[in-house]
């Protein structure tokens, strides 16, 4: 046994010492190894976290420009089938490999289709098959049919065989869809203002890129703009159909055969679509042998400016009933305006009272603050008839003059609204002395061509949008 003072083995020592530090090396290499590893780890996370992210951006990127492509194209044209055309094509040449969007009517029943394909030659395949069987309410097989009853977005990522063979409708329909392919499916609704217009579909047509639900979202948004554009579309078409309606209303539908006079007119409003113009004609017969032409312009445009025409038109026919001298018609006009009307709203007038006789007429002519008419006189010469006078609906005692003027055959009277004279090319005025040369040009024309021809010169004139409505109304004597 060994005393405690006995010396230390030094080899023993030394091979402890040895197997520690060999000890101690393994641990450090595999403590580097494992942080190593770890770097490494670390490092393809965040190599897949930035390809991820690439990934996301790009997908945002491009949803962002498939929105902002077809919200330009449908922002575009306030017609349905356009609006829908810039929605499914914008979802073709990104998003899928076809699309259709289907509109329904007041109903609920779809009633026309509009479909789109990467490739262009293949559109009207998309559409044939679309419209060959449009989707019915009732039809339980009917993707459409669904979203319409539900108003939930559905998604097919894998459609079968079997599921297409039900849901296309035997024939063309089924023959040109296996032609197309379908194999993944989304459809969501056309919805705007609480109430669904239609139904966007969304095809793919190769089994291995299905839909996912990242697809539908970007349906949904895409969806979301046209249903609104194509509500805002039937909403314009609407007004354009009821502007127009009342734009007919208050001018005569057709004018009256006179013998011995060639009448025509011609309008021309500024404002196309829902805004109703302020000019109005009209041409009657008051009472044997004595006919009545009118021409005016009513202040401002709109619902207001319609009702102010109606007042106008219809108060100037009464008028003329029991009044003979034109003066006496606008004076009546001008009380009416000033007791029915609560606002500043005014309008001018001219009104010309007709005694055909055989190849010569007796035309009187009065003012209302309106532009004078012209006489374009069978040699060419032209020249201004009528005084001038006061604007109707302002003052209580207007100033109103009667002047007669006789015309001969082939001599033609020629009123109109101060649309003609006020055009302009940049700062440049159409003016009268354009409209006397442009009616002496219509030398020898009938009536029509005379009043065609002066709107041509203006509309050929000016440059940009038209500055106010155009009005001719045109009385030749013929004999």
């Amino acid at each position: 046994m060994q005393r405690d003072d006995e010396p230390t083995n030094p080899t023993v020592s030394l091979e402890q010492r040895m197997l520690e530090a060999e000890r101690r090396a393994r641990e450090i290499a595999e403590n580097a190894q494992e942080e190593a590893e770890a770097a490494r780890e670390e490092a393809v996370r965040a190599r897949e976290e930035a390809e991820r992210a690439h990934r996301l951006e790009t997908l945002a990127r491009e949803r962002l420009q498939v929105l902002v492509e077809a919200g330009v194209a449908m922002a575009a044209s306030l017609e349905t089938r356009s609006v829908l055309a810039a929605a499914t094509g914008a979802a073709a040449r990104r998003v899928c490999d076809y699309s259709v969007a289907f509109v329904v009517d007041r109903e609920g029943r779809v009633e026309a289709a509009v479909g789109a394909h990467h490739d262009p030659a293949r559109f009207g395949m998309v559409e044939r098959m679309a419209n060959a069987h449009l989707p019915e309410p009732e039809d339980p097989d009917s993707i459409v049919a669904e979203v319409l009853k539900t108003g939930e977005a559905a998604l097919i990522p894998n459609l079968s065989l079997e599921q297409m063979e039900r849901m296309m409708a035997p024939g063309e329909q089924l023959e040109l869809a296996r032609s197309l392919g379908l194999a993944s499916v989304i459809a969501v609704p056309l919805a705007a203002r609480g109430r669904t217009v239609g139904v966007l579909v969304l095809v793919r047509d190769d089994p291995s890129t299905p839909f996912a639900e990242e697809d539908l979202s970007l349906a949904g948004m895409l969806a979301a703009r046209a249903g609104l554009a194509v509500d805002n579309a039937r909403l314009y078409a609407e007004r354009e159909y009821v502007a127009e309606t009342l734009r007919r209303s208050l001018l005569p539908p057709e004018l009256p055969a006179i013998d011995g006079l060639e009448i025509a007119a011609r309008y021309l409003p500024a404002a196309e679509g829902t805004q109703v113009g302020g000019d109005f004609y009209d041409v009657f017969e008051a009472a044997p042998e004595r006919w009545v032409a009118v021409i005016g312009d009513v202040v401002g445009k709109g619902a207001e400016a319609a009702a102010m025409m109606g007042l106008a038109r219809y108060t100037i026919r009464t008028a003329a009933m029991s009044e003979g001298r034109p003066s006496a018609i606008l004076e009546t006009l001008n009380q009416a305006v000033l007791k029915q009307t609560d606002d500043e709203r005014f309008c001018t007038a001219c009104c010309v009272r007709l005694r055909p006789s055989g190849s010569e007429t007796r035309a009187t002519v009065s003012s209302g603050g309106h532009p004078l008419p012209l006489v374009l006189r069978a040699d060419g010469s032209t020249v201004v008839v009528g005084s001038p006078g006061t604007i109707v609906g302002v003052f209580e005692d207007p100033v109103l003059v009667d002047r007669a003027v006789d015309l001969g055959l082939g001599d033609t009277l020629v009123l109109y609204t101060d649309g003609v004279t006020d055009e302009r090319r940049d700062a440049d005025e159409f003016g009268e002395t354009r409209l006397h040369e442009a009616l002496s040009e219509l030398t020898g024309a009938g009536a029509q061509r005379i009043a065609d021809g002066v709107v041509d010169a203006v509309v050929g004139f000016r440059t940009g949008q038209p500055k106010d409505d155009i009005a001719i109304l045109a009385i030749k004597v013929v004999g």
